[in-house]
């Protein structure tokens, strides 16, 4: 080639080969907010925790606002009504997470008495889980309830602490035989555990609840049969599915799917 014609070509050339590199390196890579919702929560070693909990190494898009996970002593929490709840395990399949009430946990002496008061509008009980309702400050004899071996102490003295398996034939805090009554729930395995003191009253706190998750699992399902990954469209509140190439309203469409 003429000397001179390869020095006129030469820029061209050069603008050619970068152009090429910049688009082989932008398809070899995944769209952000796919491979953000990909990774499940890394936080102690409770496993599994990903879609729609978010937080920690989770972008606030990979799920709906009131389901932040965040990592307090590498224990994964999540709050609800100002109270702090332990992730004790995570079911993908069955779209349930079992829970214990951080302060209740490894005892039964809560600095304050607070009813447990989930969000309806993003969990519910499952029929695996019922009552345990604690009483503090009783007088000696109350009928229905189980005195506990444990006393709380607090600035104005030791109480005492009992508990109920089963309703009481009257509201103990209502007709005044007890100061304050806090609803714990826990598994119904639990109880009857209990009840045959085959667990202790700490131990049936400690298993924690299940809750299932209120979510669309189909659209979920479908989004991940597509190969996507299931996540939040920040701008309306709904659901997106992120996909290789970009997000997508529902599912990935075949430019997506043909990156797998």
């Amino acid at each position: 080639m003429h000397p001179l014609l390869l020095q006129l070509l030469f820029p061209l050339l050069l603008i050619t080969s970068f152009l090429s590199v910049k688009v082989e390196l932008s398809l070899g890579q995944d769209n952000e907010q796919y491979a953000d919702c990909g990774e499940d929560i890394n936080c102690g070693g409770v496993g599994g925790i990903g879609y729609p909990f978010w937080g920690v190494n989770r972008a606030n898009y990979c799920g709906p606002p009131g389901l932040e996970v965040k990592c307090f002593d590498n224990t994964p929490m999540i709050n609800m009504s100002n109270i702090n709840y332990r992730i004790l395990k995570m079911n993908s399949i069955a779209s349930s997470v079992t829970v214990a009430r951080q302060d209740y946990w490894e005892t039964i002496c809560p600095l304050t008495y607070v009813n447990t008061n989930i969000n309806f509008s993003l969990f519910s009980y499952t029929s695996e889980v019922t009552n345990q309702t604690f009483y503090y400050g009783c007088n000696t004899s109350v009928p229905g309830l189980t005195s506990s071996s444990q006393v709380c102490s607090t600035n104005n003295g030791n109480i005492t602490v009992s508990y109920a398996t089963q309703s009481p034939p009257s509201d103990p805090v209502a007709n005044g035989a007890c100061k304050n009554g806090v609803i714990v729930p826990v598994f119904r395995t639990a109880v009857v555990a209990l009840e045959a003191n085959r667990m202790t009253l700490g131990e049936a706190v400690d298993g924690g609840s299940e809750l299932d998750l209120e979510i669309d699992d189909d659209q979920c399902n479908r989004c991940v049969e597509s190969g996507g990954k299931c996540g939040l469209n920040t701008t309306n509140g709904g659901f997106s599915c992120f996909c290789h190439d970009q997000a997508h309203a529902t599912i990935c469409n075949t430019t997506s799917l043909g990156r797998q």
